[in-house]
């Protein structure tokens, strides 16, 4: 068994049970670190949240990471469950944050992971990759080597079943089937990105939409791709660089809406929907 890592941000002085932030770097499922998100992460604690940035396992050329690297997910979600009490944790008010390949993990977990011991009240993805098939047909730039077909480890061409399955958007109507499903979904995007199609992120918000699934958005007209969080060698990605410092103020005020204000217990706005019916029919 091989041991992931993890960085943990605190706030100092915790007056209350802390709501909880997952953050999952990008990195085209083969690079990328925990370290990326360093910025986002003190500012998050700041601001009150227990914050975790996860490694998870990267595709090889001799190794495809799916569908391990959702457990690696799991495995980070089990580890709060484990240490809610000692930390004084409220395991009911989660959400993740991801960029690029770490916003397609974060939104395929959510859709398609539904437990009883957590809950997870809000994704936001920030210039994603929600459906394999899709990018693999119409790629914005050609590369030598395909990273949605490295990590399933397989030829998108005569497997594009597979691909679909393995996307986010596959799960959006299976999730509503869900009593206990309730995240709500904050996409932000580049227009000018070149790296992943922007119709991406448009055509999942639409598919959340439609199926009544809470979802905002936010695009960003002139900016492309690689300014979220911090990389070796390249310019910004702090929280006080344009444009987060222009998205600092709606991140936190939807995190604050949909995670440190969800219902008490583990309950969905459909389950109590559902118990007030009950309860109306007695």
């Amino acid at each position: 068994m091989e041991y992931l890592t993890a960085d943990l941000y605190i706030p100092s002085q915790p007056k209350e049970s802390l709501p909880i932030l997952v953050l999952v770097h990008g990195g085209a499922f083969q690079a990328g670190s925990k370290e990326m998100y360093k910025d986002w992460g003190e500012k998050f604690a700041q601001e009150g949240y227990f914050v975790m940035a996860v490694n998870y396992r990267l595709a090889k050329p001799d190794y495809a990471s799916f569908p391990g690297v959702i457990e690696d997910l799991k495995q980070a979600m089990n580890w709060l469950v484990f240490n809610a009490n000692k930390r004084d944790l409220d395991i009911n008010k989660i959400g993740l944050i991801g960029d690029s390949a770490g916003a397609y993990l974060s939104s395929l977990f959510a859709l398609s992971n539904h437990s009883f011991s957590y809950r997870i009240c809000s994704v936001i993805g920030v210039y994603g990759l929600y459906d394999l098939a899709y990018e693999c047909k119409n790629p914005i730039i050609v590369r030598d080597v395909n990273m949605n077909e490295r990590l399933l480890g397989l030829p998108f061409y005569g497997n594009e079943r597979a691909f679909y399955e393995a996307s986010p958007i596959a799960y959006v109507q299976d999730a509503m089937a869900v009593a206990t499903f309730d995240t709500s979904f904050y996409l932000i995007w580049g227009e000018k990105d070149t790296i992943v199609n922007p119709t991406q992120s448009e055509l999942f918000y639409e598919a959340l939409k439609k199926a009544n699934i809470e979802v905002e958005m936010t695009k960003v007209e002139d900016k492309g791709h690689f300014w979220f969080n911090q990389l070796p060698e390249i310019a910004g990605g702090k929280v006080s660089d344009y444009p987060n410092n222009v998205l600092t103020p709606k991140i936190m005020d939807f995190l604050h809406r949909t995670v440190r204000q969800a219902l008490n217990g583990h309950y969905s706005k459909r389950q109590i929907q559902i118990l007030s019916k009950i309860g109306g029919d007695v």
